[in-house]
């Protein structure tokens, strides 16, 4: 049982070193992290993670702990579903802080990604998205609510126990990873080092519910063959040698695709209940080179969600990744033109579904750290992805997602944690931790 007595000298040191809490949030908000090497080519491949991560690992090795900050290498992970072939971390570290316990204590991993999506229009922020300004108790800034707020709050509490004589039975692992808003790789990088735990939690916006279902999630390419021509001369039959239209001939491609989701929304087998059914949906078009050239090729980008139960003998989405090639192979075989010029494909991430057990005891555990602030944390699922469904899936360390704020705030002008929500995270990750880890 928790000592209550202990609880409150957590309570009493957080109430005092709040304005701590908030100016932490805000060095990291201020920081600006948005995500690198969205696409092949990408122009922006730097940003202020290395400084980020620096922060961190400075306040980690105060309390303490054994810190091991690392950029990995590219090469050794070319194989993985989830890695995109242009994927680096040059300047992009990863860090991770091992809090050794006393022993004869479970071993609790928080993993918290540190990057963020970009800002957007700045016209459309009260304040600039990166100054996080503080108006009526709430800090704005892009990555304040996801997930910078909840880093903060998960640090604060390793520094407080520590601060107040706390030692844990078990050992905490903080990770603060790169990546999750695009591949995902910071994460699989920690596994492939060998980090594992007896459970653990991600402090994403679930406004202090427990994420324990998640969708898969495919990021793939079509690619649709065209011919050039001019694009004001009256072009002859294709078979002829005439011009062929690649956007045009894309068209009845994106049909199949909205197709394949009207089938799968009405399939019994694509019930779940926690998640919506899964979709798959074109998200950008590349093609054509001038304005009076016939486009002699098209891309189409794919972002397609599956279930657990869509999963293959590996855990990954090989089953409906099959079915959209065949949706789209299918409307093209109904074309002359790409019957004999076929359409091809390319994927770049395959991100696993995870699916938590409401009874397992990490999530018992924190419901009963939940009550005892007055909270009741429900186990809800999640349709987008989040970094616990790998380290559960890939790892087997079972990691629920556990944080402040509310994900409708997220990747949107004007996005904002509440320093009260911040707070509340503190004390639920005190309990938590201390009531998973054991206190020495």
């Amino acid at each position: 049982m928790l000592d209550a007595s202990i609880a409150a000298a957590f309570d009493a040191a957080l109430e005092d070193r709040t304005d701590e809490l908030v100016e932490l949030v805000r060095s990291l908000v201020r920081l600006d992290t948005t995500s690198v090497d969205l696409e092949p080519g990408s122009r922006h491949t730097v940003n202020q993670e290395g400084q980020l991560q620096a922060l961190i690992a400075d306040r980690l090795t105060a309390i303490d702990a054994d810190v091991d900050q690392f950029e990995p290498d590219p090469a050794s992970l070319l194989d993985h579903p989830m890695m995109p072939p242009w994927h680096h971390w040059r300047g992009r570290p990863i860090t991770v802080g091992t809090l050794a316990g006393a022993g004869d204590g479970r071993s609790m991993i928080v993993n918290g990604h540190i990057d963020v999506v970009d800002a957007g229009d700045p016209g459309a922020w009260t304040s600039p998205a990166f100054a996080a300004d503080i108006r009526d108790g709430r800090i704005y800034g892009r990555g304040a609510c996801d997930m910078k707020g909840g880093v903060a709050a998960a640090l604060m509490t390793v520094e407080l126990l520590h601060e107040i004589g706390v030692r844990l039975k078990g050992d905490v692992i903080f990770q603060a990873v790169p990546d999750e808003e695009t591949c995902a790789m910071g994460t699989v990088a920690c596994l492939e080092r060998g980090y594992r735990a007896d459970a653990g939690f991600v402090p994403e916006p679930t406004g202090l519910d427990l994420w324990v279902a998640t969708r898969g999630l495919l990021h793939g390419s079509v690619h649709v063959p065209g011919r050039s021509g001019h694009a004001e001369v009256r072009q002859r039959p294709w078979q002829d040698g005439g011009a062929v239209n690649a956007i045009t001939a894309a068209t009845p491609l994106l049909a199949a695709l909205e197709a394949l989701s009207a089938e799968w929304d009405g399939r019994p087998d694509k019930r779940h209940p926690l998640l919506s059914a899964p979709e798959v949906q074109p998200t950008r078009i590349d093609g054509g080179t001038f304005i009076s050239n016939v486009p002699e090729s098209c891309t189409i980008a794919i972002n397609a969600t599956y279930l657990p139960t869509d999963i293959d003998g590996s855990g990954f989405g090989a089953r409906p990744r099959l079915e959209i090639e065949a949706a789209v192979t299918g409307a093209a075989a109904r074309d002359p033109w790409l019957a004999a010029n076929p359409v091809s494909f390319s994927w770049a991430t395959d991100y696993p579904p995870c699916e938590i057990p409401i009874e397992h005891t990490i999530v018992a555990c924190a419901q009963i750290a939940g009550e005892s602030l007055g909270l009741a944390p429900r186990a809800v699922g999640i349709d987008t992805t989040f970094d616990g469904a790998l380290l559960t899936v890939l790892g087997g360390t079972v990691s629920p997602a556990l944080g402040p704020g509310d994900l409708g705030r997220a990747h949107a002008p004007d996005e904002w944690i509440g320093i009260t929500e911040l707070t509340q995270a503190a004390r639920l990750y005190a309990r938590l931790l201390m009531d998973w880890c054991g206190v020495a």
